[in-house]
């Protein structure tokens, strides 16, 4: 499933992002803002922002948002590690 927002683009050249940034911009504060509401795991708020785990936990530091280290989360891990 796949999601399109529109938004004008008067709107849009107020950003301080250039146009190759703005999806990728939107996609890792989506994905911060879903895990920090704990709508998300923090697995799953990764792949959201299509960032490897460490550079997720750097978005997450950058924006002061801890990180919430629980059973389902080490699950993933054990299941990443193992392949």
């Amino acid at each position: 499933m796949s999601i399109t927002l529109e938004v004008d683009d008067e709107v849009l050249s107020h950003l301080p992002l250039g146009p190759g940034e703005r999806e990728r911009h939107m996609r890792i504060e989506l994905a911060t803002r879903y895990y920090a509401k704990r709508w998300l795991t923090f697995g799953r708020a990764a792949v959201m922002a299509d960032l490897d785990r460490l550079a997720f936990a750097c978005e997450l530091v950058e924006r002061g948002i801890p990180r919430d280290y629980g059973l389902t989360e080490a699950m993933e891990d054990i299941a990443d590690a193992r392949g």
